[in-house]
């Protein structure tokens, strides 16, 4: 693959662990790895080292205040103009995502996006036909959390209102669970390269819509 041909395809990666050392931080890395394998971009926004603020206030609130948008808010949104996915890594903590990645969605995602908006599903401009992949993480067994009905609860609450409200392409979640302190080493790279061929898989149907795109285009071009 040149680099010609996957120029430009960028991936928004949020991070949302307090630990860079932490297996959600070798996600990050073996994502990375990958995708620049294939010539993509991937533009890492650590909430933690960023120190990013997660409080939403009164007059960042579309219906509430005038939607005055943070010069902070600005530059996220500026990324993920730019961007062609959204990608989320994260740990399950008390079965939700840490707060601080509930705080980006609140104040970034929502930004001048009412509730309203999101019943119609008009469709965010800076994520509107782009596509959510989610990898979360979690100490206890997935037989464990399928039975105390986590999984279908975070699909639900998470994934798939985040999909559909703000009018996204699609929504996969890779979820790896067990991860403790003494993880077995080998059970370890077993999940990471998971995680690479997600992200191989990833990069390749990115490039793929795009000279879908071009040819459509292309072809209408012709058309017209």
């Amino acid at each position: 693959m040149t680099r010609s041909e996957s120029e430009a395809i960028r991936h928004h990666l949020v991070f949302a662990n307090p630990s860079r050392t932490s297996f959600d931080g070798q996600i990050v890395d073996a994502y990375v790895e990958a995708a620049e394998r294939h010539g993509q971009e991937v533009i890492v926004r650590d909430l933690y080292a960023m120190q990013f603020d997660p409080v939403l206030r009164d007059e960042e609130r579309p219906l509430h205040g005038d939607g005055q948008i943070s010069p902070d808010v600005a530059a996220e949104l500026d990324l993920l103009q730019s961007a062609h996915i959204l990608v989320l890594v994260y740990p399950i903590w008390f079965a939700l995502p840490p707060a601080i990645l509930k705080g980006y969605v609140d104040r970034v995602l929502g930004s001048g996006y009412s509730f309203r908006d999101i019943q119609q599903q008009s469709g965010h401009p800076a994520l509107k036909g782009k596509p959510l992949l989610s990898f979360s993480t979690s100490g206890t067994s997935l037989p464990w959390l399928h039975k105390k009905g986590q999984v279908g609860g975070l699909r639900e609450l998470f994934d798939a209102y985040l999909w559909q409200g703000f009018g996204m392409q699609q929504a996969e979640h890779l979820r790896i669970d067990s991860v403790v302190p003494d993880m077995d080493a080998a059970y370890a790279a077993e999940q990471l390269e998971r995680v690479r061929a997600t992200a191989e898989r990833t990069c390749a149907k990115l490039l793929s819509d795009r000279h879908a795109q071009r040819t459509t285009s292309v072809m209408s071009g012709k058309a017209g």
